[in-house]
């Protein structure tokens, strides 16, 4: 009796050991598949002077992204400054040190990025 109580536990124990191993394969393929659609998608923004409302713009962005019914994928944030003149750079350097996945270019450096992603 103890022997069949011994071999039904290991018995259990496998199949849900061979049930998890499956469920973390999922989630793995899952998360690659996911973090390469996020490497894709790039939001543009092109700014000038706009101190009082880029911050508030790029969060609404953020926000907007972690909430999508459709995964909650945060693309990457391209900002264009176009010469801005108050502190809007500032801001954006703030922002870019606080979420990785944003990045400045100024008009010569972005004509540049199309030009590449063109070829």
């Amino acid at each position: 009796m103890v022997e069949i109580i011994f071999q039904s536990l290991i018995c259990f124990f496998a199949v849900y050991g061979v049930i998890q191993m499956g469920i973390q394969i999922y989630d793995y393929l899952y998360n690659f598949q996911s973090n390469n659609k996020k490497n894709d998608v790039y939001i543009i923004i092109t700014v000038k002077n706009q101190q009082d409302t880029i911050e508030g713009i790029i969060r609404s962005v953020v926000w907007k992204s972690l909430n999508n019914n459709h995964g909650g994928i945060v693309p990457n944030i391209l900002v264009v400054d176009m010469g801005s003149t108050d502190d809007t750079l500032k801001i954006l350097d703030k922002l870019c040190m606080e979420y990785d996945f944003i990045e400045i270019a100024d008009k010569e450096e972005y004509i540049k990025i199309m030009e590449k992603l063109m070829r």
